[in-house]
């Protein structure tokens, strides 16, 4: 299967210090990667960009040229896209709260998503 471009914000102040980005699977990606890992859906296929970064939206929009699925994490997000004129699948943030924020939920979350990706 082709790569799965997942769009976020931008990192946290905590991201950055820490010095870990998406691809590290720490803070807010620990909930996406373990859904990840429990519904066997291998990391290598995912790449990710933070919209809301120096050079994002231009590389966002040239995946979406070339046909890359983009998942949209988080409202802002899907709002930028949506603005931005680009097509793309809608997931909710893995630093959600609320109930969404339990591993069960947020796990067939990002099963049904990925079920959309994958047509």
């Amino acid at each position: 299967m082709s790569k799965i471009l997942f769009v976020g914000e931008r990192r946290s102040p905590t991201a950055k210090r820490m010095k870990v980005t998406w691809k590290d699977g720490r803070l807010a990606a620990k909930q996406l990667f373990d859904a990840f890992a429990a519904i066997d859906f291998n990391p290598d296929q995912a790449v990710f960009v933070n919209f809301f970064e120096p050079g994002g939206p231009t590389l966002i929009g040239t995946a979406a040229k070339l046909g890359v699925p983009i998942v949209a994490m988080g409202r802002k997000v899907q709002e930028a896209l949506k603005s931005a004129d680009i097509d793309y699948f809608a997931m909710v943030h893995p630093a959600a709260r609320g109930k969404i924020r339990r591993k069960d939920l947020y796990t067939e979350h990002v099963r049904s998503v990925l079920q959309q990706v994958r047509g």
